[in-house]
């Protein structure tokens, strides 16, 4: 009894310790990776900044034109104000009239772009009644300045998302003290703090490489389009056809990037249960009807033939979600296939889930490829993707989408013969939601 009495005060001590020593390293890493994400925000933020620039013509009016860039190619929450460089707003994407706003000279980034070419502050702004991250950058003639903001909780948000993590820390630093409390009455509990520290570390990676494969999938079609209307407008480009050529590449590598952001953003709320997700009896036959026409130019342009078949099958969901699940099974079918190939669909219903078959008779998939086709930014045959407008993230998101309502995706192919996704979504799942 006297030594049980000794060693608990310091076996609760030391996982005390273990405690309080995770907490801070978890403090500390949510500082840096929030600051990290804000940086990531802020570069996001100048490229854009620079694709608004090139569709500005400063001989017409300014807020017009912001107006029009904005509704069309911004999200709502994104506001544009360019200012002079004097401190008078010119135009604002979120006023219909500018005048009276008050001199914008004294705002810190503003300050920063006329010193360095670009600046960024956060602050909380009064009038919205948020906090907001705020990017500023001079324009390439020195003439303006052109700012973007952002509602911006970027670290609060991570914070939400640590907490629960820093609890399990916390959890986890007492299974380490409760082990070493094993060892001396022959418990031995190391293999699973291994596979949870193996776990931590895998996340980590997956988190980081994701990041990096974004910003490089970003950066392609920026600078295409950068290039593009430099040439354009520096005159270069004297003959008709070839502006017109180059006009059309601008706007397809753009809507690539809307496509991209698009993606990146539905998987982000799929992993985070962030999304507003809107739930209705969907009519999956009417769906798979709906997605097939919308396709049929693209199986057209591959000469590739595409059906379908479904039953009755009812079930509650997110249209949009069963709509982007369809489309993008089927638009792969269509992109890995061959002249004179098919696409089929089929979907049918049981009394424990729902199926969903997609089977095409194309290209096929390599063994060791199969098991990272539902990897983010993993391309089975990159140039073919690029060419079709792919984004590398179709059949992440039929993973994460499946998963959201408890399901499962499988693949079975045959390198020349083809490849079948099947999904299913079992009705425990949809009743939950």
């Amino acid at each position: 009894m006297k030594k049980i009495m000794i060693k608990n005060p310091v076996l609760v001590r030391f996982g005390m310790i273990l405690v309080l020593a995770l907490a801070i390293s978890s403090i500390v890493s949510s500082f840096f990776l929030g600051s990290r994400m804000r940086q990531e925000n802020v570069e996001m933020m100048e490229k854009t900044i620079s694709v608004v620039e090139y569709t500005l013509d400063t001989d017409k009016p300014l807020q017009e034109q912001l107006q029009k860039v904005h509704a069309s190619a911004l999200d709502a929450n994104v506001r544009v104000t360019i200012i002079a460089k004097d401190g008078t707003v010119l135009a604002d994407s979120d006023l219909k009239n500018v005048d009276g706003m008050e001199n914008h000279l004294d705002r810190q980034e503003v300050k920063e772009a006329l010193e360095k070419g670009e600046g960024s502050s956060t602050r909380y702004s009064e009038s919205l009644g948020q906090e907001m991250l705020y990017v500023a950058k001079l324009s390439e003639d020195g003439k303006a300045i052109i700012r973007m903001s952002i509602p911006y909780t970027g670290l609060f948000r991570y914070m939400i998302v640590v907490l629960p993590l820093l609890l399990v820390g916390m959890m986890v630093a007492f299974v380490v003290s409760v082990a070493v409390a094993a060892r001396y009455s022959g418990y031995i509990r190391s293999d699973e703090i291994k596979r949870q520290m193996v776990q931590m570390e895998r996340d980590r990676k997956i988190r980081q490489e994701f990041f990096s494969n974004a910003s490089h999938e970003l950066k392609t079609p920026i600078t295409s389009v950068r290039g593009y209307a430099e040439l354009l407008s520096q005159d270069f480009v004297k003959d008709e056809a070839t502006r017109k050529d180059f006009l059309a590449r601008i706007l397809k590598e753009t809507e690539h990037m809307t496509s991209l952001i698009d993606d990146i953003l539905m998987i982000s709320r799929l992993e985070s249960k962030d999304a507003e997700v809107t739930l209705s009896k969907v009519n999956l036959k009417s769906v798979m009807d709906e997605v097939l026409e919308s396709l049929t130019p693209q199986a057209a342009s591959c000469k590739v033939e595409i059906s379908g078949s479904c039953g009755n099958v009812i079930l509650q969901a997110s249209l949009q979600q069963m709509r982007e699940l369809l489309s993008n099974l089927i638009s792969n079918g269509i992109k890995y296939n061959h002249p004179g190939g098919h696409v089929w669909t089929k979907i049918w219903q049981e009394p424990e889930a729902v199926y969903i078959e997609v089977k095409d008779d194309g290209v096929g998939i390599d063994p060791e490829d199969q098991k990272r086709v539902f990897e983010r930014f993993f391309r089975v045959d990159k140039g073919r993707s690029r060419k079709m407008g792919g984004t590398g993230l179709g059949l992440s998101i039929v993973k994460h989408i499946t998963a959201y309502y408890g399901g499962s995706v499988r693949l079975t192919s045959e390198p020349g013969a083809g490849s079948t996704f099947f999904v299913e979504i079992p009705m425990s799942g949809i009743n939950k939601m």
